[in-house]
This record gives C-alpha cells, structure tokens and sequence, in this order.
C-alpha cells in the first residue's frame, strides 16, 4: 500500500515537471478553448485542476499568430483558469480573445503588434494584471463585459489604449498610458467604472466618456501629463480639477506625480 501510494506521488511529481517544462518558453500553435472540457495539454494547459484553489494554468508559451485571427481564443468557461508569461503577435482580431468566460487572471503578458492585446465579450470576474501592450490598435477592447479589473500594466504606442463599449462597473487602477492616439475610451453607455490612480502621458487623447464614471476616489485620481494646474498647498493634488468631458466627468483631485512617470528635471544655467 505504501509503495502504491510513493508511486502515485513520484508519478505526479514527474508528470508536473514534464508539463513544467513543456511550457517553458516554447513556441505553440494558436490555441481554442469552447467549454471547461477542453482545459487539456493538448490546448496548452500546464498545470491546474480548474478549481479557485487550483486553476487551469496556460502559461510560457510564445505564440505568433501569423494568418490567424486569435492567440488564444477562449468561450463558454466557467472554471477558474490563468493566462500567464505569455507573448502574443501578430493576431488579426485578437491576441486573447474571451467570449462568455467567468473567473481569468491574464498576468505578466506581452502583447505587441494585434489588431487588440485583449477582447472581453460578455465576459465578468476577469482580472489583467502585470502586462504589457505595445503597438496594438487596440489595447484592450471589452465588449458588454462587467466586473473585471485591469491592474498595474503597461500601454504603449497603441491607437487606443483601452476600449469600453456597454461595459460597466469595471477597475482600471495604477497602469501607464503612453504615446497613444487615446487613452481610455469609455462608449455606448458605459458607466460606473473606476478610473483611479493611472498615469496619462503623451497621448494625443488621454481620455472620453459618454457616460458618468469615476475618475477619483476620496485620495487622488490620475495623473495627467497634458495638466499643469497649480498645488498651492504641495499636498500632491493639483488645485482644479481635470475636465473628462465638456458637461460631465472630471478627475476631481488630479495627481502632480507619479510613480511611473521620471520627475522632471529642473533647469539649470548650463542646460
């Protein structure tokens, strides 16, 4: 008995080290997920039983998409799974794609050059976190997708950073948004999500909404490149607020720093 179960337990080990290693910085063919039934190695999955305590994982893979329309296309999940340390190129429609799908984490992924890094249709409890977008059209584009969070990330060089259309009640906290056509787009009704904290530079349009949102708590908003209104009082917090729409929104306590934006460098005689 007790060599049976020593023998499970070595089996398990070396089959979590030969998934391990499998999904170490390997290039994979695009992958298509329809049901929690095809959580599968084949598919990619490294790791993970698709429980909160235990998700799928797909992680490590290098995937250039080529011709293909999608990276990783996932639909109709309800199984906790986690999309992590991934590159994606070079998809036509999208690098993530995640239609009809409960309870993702997407976390420390590179994105570069998608028609979009991330799609979200229909889709809630989705977490992004830790990535990097870099020369997409789109960022991250949800679509009638609420509840979800995108956290701590990078948006570079895209047309547009991040696209809301009829999606509500999302976060989008502490990321940095640079040198893009826009910034946060917030359309066709979307309405009380969370603006907070993020760094807007350089974009010819930082931010529209056509709805009411928050771009502040009762601490701070965001910091605003384009934005020079005095801190009379150097508590951090500039004196007037920032106009996000003509006859609406506003980031009412806009930051003077950031910590992902270099201070500026004084002027000194020799310069």
């Amino acid at each position: 008995m007790k060599q049976g179960a020593l023998f499970l337990c070595t089996a398990v080990f070396v089959l979590s080290l030969t998934l391990g290693a499998l999904c170490a910085g390997t290039d994979h063919a695009p992958i298509v997920i329809a049901s929690d039934y095809e959580f599968t190695v084949a598919n990619g999955v490294c790791a993970g039983s698709g429980t909160f305590e235990d998700p799928y994982v797909i992680e490590g893979w290098r995937i250039d998409a080529g011709y293909s329309r999608y990276g990783i296309r996932i639909s109709g999940t309800t199984r906790p799974f986690i999309l992590r340390n991934l590159e994606i190129s070079g998809a036509s429609s999208a690098a993530i794609a995640l239609s009809y799908v409960r309870n993702a984490t997407i976390e420390n992924c590179l994105f570069v050059a998608n028609w979009a890094g991330i799609t979200l249709n229909f889709s809630t409890f989705v977490r992004i976190t830790g990535c990097t977008f870099e020369k997409n059209t789109d960022g991250v584009h949800f679509f009638f997708s609420d509840s979800n969070q995108i956290l701590d990330s990078m948006f570079t060089r895209n047309d547009t950073a991040v696209w809301f259309d009829a999606s509500d009640e999302n976060e989008v906290w502490s990321n940095l948004f640079e040198g893009s056509q826009m910034g946060v787009y917030l359309n066709l009704g979307s309405t009380h999500n969370s603006i907070l904290r993020n760094a807007f530079v350089n974009n010819l349009h930082n931010a529209y909404s056509d709805e009411p949102n928050s771009w502040n708590d009762d601490v701070a908003g965001n910091y605003w490149s384009d934005f020079a209104a005095v801190d009379t009082d150097l508590d951090g917090i500039r004196n007037t607020p920032y106009p996000i729409r003509v006859d609406g929104d506003q980031d009412l306590l806009p930051l003077v720093t950031h910590p992902l934006v270099p201070p500026t460098v004084p002027a000194t005689c020799g310069s």
